[in-house]
């Protein structure tokens, strides 16, 4: 790291020079005439040497620093070479999530007015057929395949420099932009500028317990946005074998993720809990061992007991598998594990007590604020929650992202100005216990706020999931003659075959007998709750409210009872 910034092309440089036949990246590659799966394999000294020979190509086209770059590359050996290659030159990167869709693609990408395009073919088909962004041939680039007008890896290849340049960046220059999965409400652009990227990285070696001196480390990136941390500490990239534009987590198949663990020597993953659910399940029910897998990190929606527990099954008892919680703004910011989540904090989970995520990594400091739901203008205008209370969630350290891009309105609601230190809104409701760990209880702004009180998603709906025959169940809020009615929503396990109404007065009665329930007098059943594209785990509430007051409206009872 020079003066503060963290240049991964310049890190994998170092490390070809120490160790030039460390394997850097190693991709599926079809199978065998025996059906066992070939890979490729690519060394650190062919890695950098490619990266490079790329960077000159680029600056030749017009992409250097700062240029806004937008990139739709799922893991691949080209999306490494090209990805340390914009790195090398100092371009300002604009990550899209394609499983958004495509009219949301093109909103974000007219917001954030990109310059150049880099991806696989198919997003450079949708940048032509849907729009997204200006038809800038001349700096758009292909990789693992071709797309005509667009340069490929091989054209843009020069010869490499005996010394590379660092870019001419600096540490409040812009490095990146994630987007927010927009299931809480519009997508935000989340900018981290160089001094934030280079602390990220530090915080995630600390949440896959990376050694870099010590130990080469195999890890495959599942979630498309991680597939730089194998390389950030000397370690071995596994392509995942999944097909991105295609695959969604709910889709992905789990048999070859298995197999490529296991061929591979895979020791880590981060996946969504659904991902992670599947290949569990998946690997209990036909006996799969992954004895090198040691490490497994979950994120984006809460991660259940009993995933956790086949989880631990097919990985071994001295395995890890942890949770971690933040968001786009702070990633990662806590982190649980499951051995103590087992044996001390589910039972508490399932009595309505909210879901515990942990002690904060080091840097990270959290504070319980009192539930504000307009702007904060400065910390001062806080109030402090004591320990064990409920609250808004605030969070701060130098690997947070300071603000949107280019959407001031979302900056201010969102983030808290303190003259010591900003701190970000997580927006969601929690307290912290007498071991110093994180409980969190659900959106603040999806809590049904009613006259006689709030119900919280993350209290209520672990409690009702509790019923051997619900799978999953969701928290709505309908609107009615100037208060708000909780609607909790149930879908029911595929085996189920047994009559609705009698278990609709089950549950209800159920939930009449718990202080974080109580207010729930209307059920509802749904084939199956609604979630956001990018983790296929997160319950989109506002969708599910809207479908909730729908199917309430021709409820004769519902309108008896409300008074209509």
């Amino acid at each position: 790291m020079k003066n503060g910034i963290f240049n991964l092309a310049e890190k994998v440089r170092q490390t070809s020079i120490k160790f030039p036949n460390r394997i850097a990246v190693i991709e599926p590659d079809g199978y065998s005439w025996n059906g066992k799966r070939k890979y490729k394999k690519y060394t650190y000294a062919q890695l950098s040497s490619d990266v490079e020979s790329v960077a000159p190509g680029l600056r030749e086209i017009g992409i250097h620093e700062g240029v806004r770059t937008v990139s739709m590359m799922p893991p691949s050996y080209e999306a490494c070479v090209l990805g340390l290659a914009l790195q090398r030159v100092g371009a300002f990167t604009l990550l899209i999530d394609p499983a958004v869709g495509y009219l949301n693609v093109s909103e974000r990408l007219n917001r954030i007015k990109p310059e150049a395009f880099v991806g696989v073919p198919l997003a450079l088909l949708g940048r032509t057929a849907f729009g997204w962004g200006p038809r800038f041939s001349s700096k758009s680039i292909v990789i693992d395949g071709y797309f005509p007008g667009a340069h490929t890896l091989a054209s843009l290849k020069r010869k490499a420099p005996a010394q590379p340049k660092d870019p001419n960046v600096s540490l409040e220059d812009p490095a990146t932009v994630l987007y927010t999965t927009g299931s809480t409400g519009p997508a935000k652009p989340t900018l981290y500028l160089h001094k934030n990227y280079s602390k990220l990285f530090e915080v995630v070696h600390q949440s896959w317990r990376f050694d870099p001196e010590n130990k080469v480390h195999v890890d495959m990136p599942v979630f498309p946005a991680f597939f730089f941390i194998a390389l950030s500490a000397g370690g071995t990239m596994v392509v995942p074998p999944i097909n991105y534009p295609r695959d969604t987590p709910e889709t992905t198949n789990s048999k070859a993720l298995l197999e490529v663990i296991n061929d591979c020597h895979v020791e880590s993953c981060f996946a969504s809990p659904v991902i992670l659910q599947k290949m569990a399940r998946y690997a209990v029910q036909h006996n799969i061992q992954t004895p090198n897998f040691r490490r497994v990190i979950g994120g984006g929606a809460p991660i259940t007991e009993s995933v956790k527990k086949d989880l631990l099954k097919m990985m071994g008892d001295n395995a890890q598998v942890f949770s971690n919680y933040g968001a786009t703004e702070a990633l990662p910011s806590t982190e649980m594990s499951a051995q103590e989540a087992i044996s001390e904090t589910f039972p508490l989970t399932n009595q309505g007590m909210g879901i515990c995520v942990g002690r904060p990594f080091d840097g990270v400091e959290i504070r319980i604020i009192k539930i504000v739901d307009d702007t904060i203008s400065s910390i001062e205008q806080t109030e402090n929650i004591p320990l064990g209370q409920l609250g808004e969630i605030i969070v701060r350290g130098e690997h947070i992202s300071p603000r949107y891009y280019l959407d001031e309105e979302s900056t201010k609601k969102n983030k808290v100005p303190d003259p010591t230190g900003q701190w970000h809104r997580l927006g969601d409701t929690g307290y912290i216990d007498e071991k110093g760990r994180l409980w969190v209880c659900g959106r603040v702004s999806q809590r049904v706020k009613t006259t006689k009180g709030d119900v919280l998603t993350l209290q209520a709906e672990f409690i009702i999931n509790t019923h051997p025959l619900v799978m999953r169940s969701g928290l709505a809020s309908v609107p009615l003659q100037g208060d708000n009615i909780p609607v909790i929503c149930i879908q029911l396990n595929e085996t189920f075959k047994g009559d609705k109404e009698d278990l609709r007065k089950e549950l209800l009665n159920m939930a009449s007998q718990n202080i974080h329930t109580n207010l729930i007098k209307h059920l509802l059943f749904i084939e199956k709750l609604p979630v956001d594209p990018r983790h296929n785990s997160k319950i989109e509430r506002p969708k599910l409210s809207k479908w909730a007051e729908k199917q309430l409206q021709s409820d004769a009872d519902f309108s008896k009872a409300a008074g209509v």
